[in-house]
């Protein structure tokens, strides 16, 4: 069960790094360390993005046992994948705006919980387990969980590192931030034992 949760948490910060490095191009810009500085909004943020998690593991699962689809190639399950998250994106949305009125702040807050990498590697992390329904949902589950968890990492980190004095002036910021970061995923990575993407 360790090694389980070790792999989501060490998932959820493999994807902000990846994320911030492809879609940001810049540390600062990232969803994830704007909602570490939103403590607040953790609880909000955390369960919309385990929410898409879950929907998006398990409808994948479903989509993957049709024979057809099952011997597609990877690009075409990649594009099928983010296909369904964009519907689910729409429903979600659709759903949030017409029951509970929410303004275009959340809505935007909404599209980043759903078109975040670890939302988006999420079925393939399910389709390399090669679990059924239940494994997708737990997967999910977990993945949103240690989403949170790795927001309250970076958040604390973020106020010990404002407030370390000892941190070289050209390493304050961003560069200590993407340090500290790094060297929690590394750290554990050597829980689970294994490379995680191997």
């Amino acid at each position: 069960m360790l090694k389980v949760f070790s792999d989501m948490l060490i998932t959820a910060l493999y994807a902000m790094v990846v994320q911030n490095l492809i879609f940001s191009a810049s540390y600062g810009l990232s969803e994830s360390v704007r909602m570490a500085k939103k403590p607040k909004q953790f609880i909000m943020f955390g369960f919309c993005v385990t929410l898409f998690c879950t929907l998006s593991s398990v409808i994948c699962t479903l989509i993957y046992k049709i024979p057809a689809l099952s011997q597609l190639d990877l690009k075409f399950c990649y594009l099928i994948f983010t296909a369904v998250l964009c519907i689910v994106y729409i429903i979600m949305a659709g759903i949030f705006k017409k029951l509970f009125h929410a303004n275009k702040k959340f809505l935007n807050s909404l599209a980043m919980c759903a078109f975040n990498t670890l939302v988006l590697a999420l079925p393939f992390l399910s389709l390399k387990a090669g679990g059924d329904i239940l494994h997708s949902l737990a997967l999910g589950i977990s993945a949103g969980l240690a989403f949170v968890l790795s927001l309250l990492l970076i958040n604390a980190g973020m106020r010990h590192i404002r407030s370390n004095e000892h941190i070289p002036e050209f390493f304050k910021g961003t560069p200590a931030l993407f340090i500290y970061v790094s060297l929690i995923a590394l750290s554990l990575s050597c829980i689970s034992g294994e490379a995680l993407f191997l």
